[in-house]
């Protein structure tokens, strides 16, 4: 009995000290990462904001291929939630707060036999900064007091399963923003009608330099007279000389109706005829441009009952811009090449080419 008076003695002394080790100890842990990723904070808000999407890029699916997922039918945004099982274990996670595009928090909860269950806070930081977004991936919280001896753990155990999971998350934003289609939608009747034009002529590798500079010269002209527009801007191509490498084109605004610009104006007013045209819509990044526009010369000029119209000029037409869809692959160009209807008896003299008039007082 004395032995057992001993033993029982020693135990609660170990469980005394141990009691007092753990009272020293702090529970709480906030272990993040940050990585920098090529692309807008919406777009890598919209990957993460759905549970479903964390499947191609979570870092525990490599780790444990068992894992299953559970998800019910709320999956993006406050309220959102999924669930998983596996050999390894199970759990659940659940979105607390969003504020687009700049943060999302969560709470993730760990099935854990011994311990039962351990919660913790998972937070999402999106800051924009210079050609893309600074990503940040935390986890925090407080362990309960018997388990405090696993917070010096929590470090070296979970950031480099987040390192992993943003080099993931970078990689899978990349192959998506990089999604493009060129589709050849054939030989259309356009309508023309009036639009409003400023031009200029430049070397051909000054394009993406001169284009953004004529299109907020006409957008404070039409937003400082009220002018009511039909639809997104188009380029109007009038010389395009790959031998020399130069050429000239206009950033047009269609409008309703024939209008008098100011006289000096660099603003002009057009007037595009009806026409058949060879049309073919790239969707995606404008760096697919080059590649859709050989294709459709290509497609057009491999057209039976159609040549492409000597002399013509051909436009692409803006279907949305960066500043509406954040993703590049979201991006619609249309591309319309001027051609004319084949026929078997004597050719008709070729069209003239369209004809951008000034107007004047």
């Amino acid at each position: 009995m004395k032995i057992l008076k001993y033993i029982f003695f020693l135990l609660l002394i170990f469980i005394v000290i141990g009691a007092i080790y753990l009272a020293t100890l702090d529970g709480n842990y906030d272990v993040k990462r940050t990585r920098f990723i090529k692309a807008q904070p919406e777009v890598i808000f919209n990957e993460i904001n759905d549970y479903k999407n964390w499947k191609d890029w979570g870092p525990w699916y490599e780790q444990d291929p068992s894992i299953v997922a559970v998800y019910p039918e709320k999956t993006i945004g406050e309220g959102a939630s999924y669930a998983w099982t596996s050999k390894e274990g199970e759990g659940s996670m659940k979105t607390i707060k969003v504020n687009k595009p700049k943060r999302i928090d969560q709470e993730i909860t760990f099935k854990v036999p011994i311990f039962g269950d351990m919660k913790s806070d998972i937070y999402w930081i999106f800051e924009k900064v210079e050609e893309g977004t600074n990503v940040t991936w935390g986890m925090k919280g407080e362990l309960e007091f018997f388990s405090r001896f696993m917070t010096s753990g929590m470090e070296e155990q979970m950031g480099p399963m987040e390192e992993r999971g943003l080099e993931l998350l970078d990689q899978n934003i990349q192959k998506d923003i990089k999604i493009y289609s060129i589709i050849p939608n054939g030989v259309i009747d356009y309508s023309g009608g009036y639009y409003l034009y400023t031009t200029t002529s430049c070397k051909i590798d000054e394009i993406d330099e001169k284009y953004p500079l004529l299109l907020l010269k006409i957008y404070a002209f039409n937003k400082n007279n009220n002018v009511r527009t039909l639809g997104g801007p188009f380029t109007l191509y009038h010389k395009y000389d790959e031998e020399n490498g130069t050429t000239m084109f206009s950033v047009c605004y269609p409008v309703a109706e024939k209008m008098i610009t100011p006289r000096g104006s660099d603003i002009l007013s057009g007037f595009m005829e009806t026409g058949k045209y060879f049309k073919t819509t790239l969707k995606g990044s404008y760096d697919n441009s080059e590649e859709a526009w050989k294709t459709a010369w290509e497609d057009a000029g491999n057209l039976s009952d159609y040549s492409v119209l000597e002399n013509g000029e051909p436009f692409e037409v803006y279907g949305n811009n960066p500043h509406e869809v954040p993703n590049p692959a979201d991006l619609v160009t249309e591309i319309f090449i001027p051609v004319k209807m084949v026929t078997n008896g004597p050719q008709p003299p070729v069209d003239k080419p369209i004809e951008i008039k000034e107007t004047v007082e």
